[in-house]
């Protein structure tokens, strides 16, 4: 990763993709077909996490990482589809979570169930969805560390002010607090570059019903090493000249318009001396 950014005063504003265009995304990366069975190493109880990892993140290429409240999905998919537009490969982190709660169910309905029991086993349950969580939180991390731009949006869903620290910005959600804290201590990269012989080859969250509020945790929010208002943002993609180029064309002019966004929020300039092209 070569830059963390954090995009404040995020508000649902007009946007030229639908929700039909959201809806169409969703459906686009909703193709994980997750068969409990391959992943077994002895075809009994042993699961294999590397197939796990590799079956819910099959993509290997990702620019512009998105890390949102599970509230702002739709608002963050929109963006994505920006960032698809100027040619560059968005990562939509809530795309993945209904994956992995899919598959722990099919775990623990096989696994956490004892024999002649009616109800699942909490010590088994714990197990299970330790494992399952930290595999996620890896492929996450490993995700992050590949892509080049990391952006989190500061919303009203995502970030609680802090009822007794006046001031005091906070997270509900310990996903985010674990991809900012990466973000923050993850090794920092150069930015991707590109052959110039070679630019031929670039070509659900089920909601369980509480009769009681559940409980909720705090953590402290991680500080991102830039921010930018929501509206300055929005006018960074918008300036993007369309071209009528193939994939890979387009893909190496969207890390140009990137440049220009690293210049508009200050980066020191040795940074990025090193040319995109070699």
């Amino acid at each position: 990763m070569f830059l963390d950014l954090k995009i404040e005063n995020v508000v649902v504003s007009s946007s030229e993709w639908s929700n039909s265009d959201v809806a169409s995304y969703k459906a686009k990366k909703d193709n994980i077909a997750i068969r409990l069975e391959e992943y077994l190493l002895n075809g009994n109880n042993l699961l294999d996490a590397e197939k796990i990892q590799q079956s819910v993140f099959p993509e290997t290429e990702i620019d512009v990482f998105i890390s949102h409240s599970h509230s702002d999905e739709d608002q963050a998919i929109r963006i994505a589809l920006s960032l698809e537009k100027i040619g560059l490969k968005p990562f939509v982190d809530s795309c993945v979570w209904g994956y992995a709660d899919e598959l722990l169910q099919k775990i623990d309905n096989e696994f956490c169930i004892p024999s002649g029991w009616k109800n699942y086993s909490y010590a088994l349950r714990n197990r299970t969805t330790t494992n399952v969580h930290l595999i996620l939180n890896a492929a996450l991390q490993q995700m992050i560390h590949r892509s080049e731009l990391f952006i989190f949006l500061g919303t009203e869903s995502s970030i609680k002010i802090d009822e007794y620290m006046s001031d005091t910005e906070r997270l509900s959600s310990p996903w985010i607090f674990s991809e900012l804290m990466f973000a923050q201590n993850v090794k920092r990269t150069k930015r991707k570059q590109f052959e110039v012989g070679g630019m031929e080859s670039y070509g659900k969250l089920n909601e369980a019903v509480f009769d009681s509020k559940p409980v909720e945790f705090r953590y402290l929010l991680p500080q991102s090493t830039y921010s930018m208002d929501y509206k300055q943002f929005i006018e960074w993609i918008s300036s993007y000249s369309q071209l009528d180029s193939p994939d890979s064309i387009r893909r190496i002019c969207g890390f140009e318009h990137i440049d220009k966004l690293y210049a508009e929020l200050g980066v020191d300039e040795k940074l990025l001396e090193t040319p995109r092209f070699s």
